[in-house]
């Protein structure tokens, strides 16, 4: 089969249904039309070329975006207690429960789009495993079959016993044992909504106008881990355990953190804070000796690697204080400690120098460095982490 010919016709049934679409390409149409040329080179290489249409009641949801690979996963009878642990190290609470209340709020949306707006979201159980789950059992297959039948005024269908065990079969559902027992409990956190964020910034508008774009400021946190691991390894599909060794564990979990400043009007400011882990809080005297500290660099020590109120104020005092004059708006999220003015108004009393909050849940709309700067750094890490294996280069990245 020639594989421009079926693109030329699928452009030509694309056009004829919906209009020529003069619009500019999104990024979602670019990575939906790369995972489709992808299903059509597996077509072409396959050794079958007839497709079969049945009626079934497995209708077409938000789930159908995922590639065959993705699917494969979901269909490994064996429960991976990896597949959790890999969940809690790669996404804190707070962006399981973003990510979450983002879906909730869209539930028609793909795959395309999840991994477009959370970039660590690679595949679709990862949803699945973040979301509750109640106990289900055959009866309650059997319920869900007969109430969509009945939406589809097939009176007549029976959800027999043989229809169930062939769903299962068809979708890798199999009875397991529970090996964990959670509590329901309800997020006091306000959902917020892109609606919600873009209508704050309307409100701050009159606030931001008074400052140039030079005086408008963002800062952020942006982690890493001192040993970058992939979430994921190739192995033996089915295996009940999968392990993979690691130089220090410690280091796949815990992180060092640096806080740049950003003006709106582009520019990288010249200071930033450093927070290094020690076991201590505090670096050793062997440590200092061997420091080497650029004047634009603030370090501190951190037992998580993590900033704290102490940080926070080294932040405000030793980094943000020597860019600024006497009036400027800075932008933080609301981290608890950052959302205390007081502590803003002890080093910057001048009330020309303003501190705005974005509102909770709303940073990965409308905070510049989350949707821009660290979204870069962390693409040219994993680069430099994957050109040093490849090349088998004897690198230490964190040092």
């Amino acid at each position: 089969m020639n594989l421009s010919n079926i693109a030329k016709h699928l452009l030509y049934l694309a056009k004829n249904e919906y209009g020529p679409g003069n619009s500019v390409t999104t990024t979602d149409e670019i990575f939906t039309a790369e995972r489709l040329f992808e299903v059509l080179k597996s077509f072409k290489n396959s050794y079958f070329n007839e497709l079969y249409t049945y009626d079934t009641l497995e209708f077409n949801d938000e789930y159908d975006e995922v590639t065959d690979e993705e699917e494969s996963d979901d269909k490994i009878d064996d429960y991976s207690e990896n597949e959790d642990s890999d969940i809690r190290n790669c996404f804190t609470l707070e962006e399981m429960e973003n990510i979450i209340e983002w879906v909730d709020q869209h539930p028609n949306v793909g795959i395309a789009s999840i991994s477009h707006r959370f970039r660590k979201v690679k595949y679709m159980y990862y949803i699945a495993r973040a979301i509750e789950k109640e106990a289900i059992h055959d009866d309650d297959l059997e319920l869900y079959a007969i109430q969509k039948a009945r939406e589809l005024d097939w009176d007549t269908f029976k959800a027999s016993k043989s229809f169930i065990n062939d769903f299962k079969r068809e979708n890798g559902i199999s009875s397991r044992r529970y090996n964990k027992i959670i509590t329901r409990t309800k997020s006091n956190r306000k959902i917020c909504s892109l609606h919600d964020a873009q209508n704050w910034i309307e409100n701050k508008r009159n606030l931001i106008s008074k400052y140039p774009f030079y005086q408008i400021l963002n800062s952020d946190h942006c982690s890493f881990q001192q040993e970058y691991i992939p979430s994921r390894t190739l192995s033996f599909t089915g295996e009940r355990t999968t392990e993979v060794a690691v130089k220090k564990k410690y280091n796949t979990t815990h992180s060092y953190t640096v806080q740049p400043v950003t003006s709106a009007d582009g520019h990288l400011l010249d200071k930033f804070l450093l927070i290094l882990q020690e076991k201590e809080n505090t670096f050793g005297k062997n440590v200092q000796k061997k420091f080497i500290v650029p004047p634009n660099i603030v370090v501190k020590a951190s037992k998580s690697g993590k900033s704290s109120d102490e940080k926070h104020h080294a932040f405000l005092n030793e980094v943000l204080r020597p860019l600024v004059g006497k009036k400027f708006l800075l932008f933080l999220d609301s981290w608890k400690t950052q959302a205390d003015l007081t502590k803003f108004r002890a080093v910057f009393p001048n009330q020309d120098s303003q501190l705005l909050i974005f509102p909770e849940g709303s940073t990965g709309y409308i905070q510049p460095q989350d949707l821009s700067l660290f979204r870069s750094w962390r693409f040219i890490h994993e680069k430099i982490e994957h050109y040093v294996h490849i090349n088998q280069n004897q690198v230490k990245i964190d040092q």
